[in-house]
């Protein structure tokens, strides 16, 4: 989308569908702090804390919300970003309409801080030398 935002006058962009945006880095902290605890834990007692766990960026978003901040943090500001639906991108593939994941578990059971997708995005963006 940086790129696209960059080269294109106008981009049409999914609307309708909201998930949440995951900075592998944050995943990598995420992971770190929960291997950390199972270290502490003491493996060879057996480990109590099993179970599934979800990860992604705090908020929730579009594909179109996604894009728009990112020109925003770029300053492709002459790309013109339309919303539309995502039934004008026919795909064989289904997918939901929110796939928000909730993160309580991972948070309250290892104390994991989950930065909000915004500021995950401006980090991301900033390591790549992608803001102007």
């Amino acid at each position: 989308m940086l790129n696209l935002t960059a080269t294109r006058p106008k981009l049409n962009v999914v609307f309708d569908q909201a998930g949440t945006p995951t900075y592998a880095y944050d995943l990598a902290v995420a992971i770190k702090t929960v291997l950390a605890d199972y270290e502490k834990e003491c493996p060879e007692a057996g480990y109590g804390k099993k179970g599934i766990y979800h990860f992604s960026n705090e908020g929730v978003c579009s594909w179109f919300d996604f894009t728009k901040k990112i020109a925003e943090l770029a300053g492709n500001t002459a790309c013109d970003i339309q919303p539309c639906h995502s039934d004008e991108f026919p795909s064989p593939v289904k997918r939901p309409a929110y796939s928000v994941l909730d993160k309580t578990k991972i948070k309250e059971t290892f104390g994991v801080k989950v930065p909000y997708w915004t500021d995950s995005l401006k980090a991301c963006m900033k390591n790549m030398d992608a803001i102007k």
